[in-house]
């Protein structure tokens, strides 16, 4: 509890010295948005949400179009569980820049978590066309499949995850699972052993 206070105040204290810094050596508008990126991904990694929501908006006035402020954004609202904050930010983000897949991958993190299966799907396929080797990205899908019914879909998903990423146990437990509601219980059974390998190896 003290030392989220002790966060708290501090940045509270480093957005005054920001505005002061801006005064004082009269920072342009592209310098000083810079700063606000800065001190807002430092606040979102210690869980500064307020704090970094603050100084994305104060980046935003300078530049409306500002696609890191939106993404950081978006982030932020992100950690706060204000996901149709959230929702709206990364839009904006995919507007002014069609081409960042993170976002696309973010988007479909937050769909997922407010039942939004088809809207998740379609930003995980967006994600996987820009970076077709990201396993996260395979798995992501797979899951979100198997919560809309798409079993085989599912299935074909989490085989493209774990071909990537042989070596992550929990790509291996969700497929398992896949396989077990679908009555195929050998697959299941080999897709466990995998799984339980891959976490033996990471010890």
């Amino acid at each position: 509890m003290k030392e989220k206070f002790a966060f708290h105040v501090l940045g509270l204290y480093l957005n005054k010295f920001l505005d002061k810094l801006e005064r004082a050596f009269q920072l342009d508008s592209k310098e000083l948005i810079e700063v606000y990126h800065e001190r807002a991904r430092a606040c979102i990694k210690r869980g500064g949400h307020d704090e970094a929501i603050s100084l994305c908006q104060k980046s935003l006035k300078l530049d409306h179009d500002d696609v890191e402020g939106h993404y950081q954004l978006g982030v932020a609202y992100m950690g706060k569980r204000l996901d149709e904050e959230a929702i709206g930010s990364f839009q904006k983000v995919l507007k002014l820049d069609p081409g960042r897949t993170g976002t696309y991958f973010r988007l479909g993190v937050l769909y997922d978590r407010t039942g939004a299966f088809d809207s998740a799907i379609t930003s995980y396929k967006k994600a996987i066309k820009l970076e077709p080797k990201r396993a996260d990205f395979h798995y992501t899908l797979g899951v979100v499949q198997d919560k809309k019914g798409e079993h085989k879909k599912a299935i074909e998903s989490l085989n493209k995850a774990v071909k990537l990423a042989p070596d992550v146990d929990k790509y291996y437990y969700r497929l398992g699972l896949v396989y077990d509601g679908q009555g195929q219980h050998d697959k299941a059974v080999e897709a466990f052993k995998r799984a339980v390998e891959a976490e033996e190896a990471t010890v």
